[in-house]
């Protein structure tokens, strides 16, 4: 009889053991953010529920090396580990939080909490994240258009380029407020990015070339290009777009090319569009002069 007892006490510790560890650690969760930019502080967060147990240690790690502890039981109940040269703010820093400062590059990586709770079972959780750290840009975006007065129906074309950043911005479009869409615009849209000379920065180039037909609003486009890394960065740069007027033809009520002279006016590149209108008032007096003279010759 005493070796059944002796049998079924351990088995009876064993269960005991395993239904009242339901009471301890669990519901471990790790919150960081994504992505931080450089020389920002950053608050990493660890939370669980220990139900009756008390905690024993939390500690933190980027990449497996410890550079954060803390343990209610001492005093202090904080200890800091030299790991890349991590920034602790300690009077933000506790049970569950950790709270960096003046984050640089060299701190992106793979965050982890490990929290273990008091004895006599000391049950161990880890969890981890990843987290970014951003070098945006120094310098705004840049829009440029090959013209800036165009006839409705020619083909826009423009490019925008962000400053240089790592990782590289991403480059979107926006036409009088809206962005593109390409059920009702027709457009290419093209994008690069090109490296910086003399470090692993980069900038994002983009083109455009849409049709202008029906685009123009008020005889004007607005066209703005973003230069966004999410959710760190965001800036942009814009253009205005204006509509160029009608060629000039001849402005007599004789359509025949032999009856009278007609003289057009043009820009001096050759293109055969009025560039400046202010010419406009002295070809019309000059096409009626000739046309009365012509007029009155032939009566003779």
């Amino acid at each position: 009889m005493d070796k059944a007892r002796g049998k079924i006490c351990p088995v009876l510790a064993l269960l005991l053991l395993v239904f009242g560890g339901a009471t301890g650690l669990k519901s471990l969760k790790i919150t960081v953010p994504e992505r931080v930019r450089v020389g920002d502080s950053a608050l990493l967060t660890c939370s669980y529920d220990l139900e009756n147990v008390q905690l024993y240690v939390i500690k933190w790690y980027l990449d497996e090396a410890e550079f954060y502890r803390y343990v209610p039981k001492k005093d202090p109940p904080h200890a800091i580990f030299p790991v890349r040269g991590i920034r602790v703010n300690v009077s933000s820093s506790n049970t569950q939080d950790v709270t960096l400062v003046g984050v640089t590059r060299n701190h992106t990586g793979r965050y982890s909490c490990e929290v273990t709770e008091d004895g006599p079972t000391y049950d161990t959780k880890v969890q981890e994240a990843y987290v970014l750290v951003v070098d945006v840009p120094e310098t705004e975006p840049r829009i440029v258009v090959d013209r800036e007065h165009l006839p409705a129906g020619e083909t826009l074309r423009a490019n925008c380029t962000s400053g240089a950043s790592h990782p590289a911005p991403n480059i979107t479009w926006t036409l009088n407020g809206a962005p593109l869409n390409n059920m009702t615009m027709r457009f290419k849209v093209r994008t690069k990015t090109l490296p910086k000379a003399f470090d692993d920065r980069k900038s994002t180039f983009s083109t455009l070339n849409l049709e202008t037909a029906g685009m123009f609003q008020d005889g004007r486009i607005r066209l703005r290009c973003f230069a966004e890394i999410t959710p760190v960065y965001k800036a942009s740069a814009s253009k205005e777009i204006t509509e160029e007027g009608p060629y000039l033809a001849s402005i007599t009520g004789d359509a025949s090319p032999h009856s009278r002279p007609v003289f057009y006016f043009s820009d001096t590149s050759g293109s055969g569009r009025a560039e400046s209108m202010s010419l406009w008032p002295c070809g019309l007096a000059l096409n009626v002069v000739l046309g009365l003279l012509v007029g009155a010759s032939s009566t003779r």
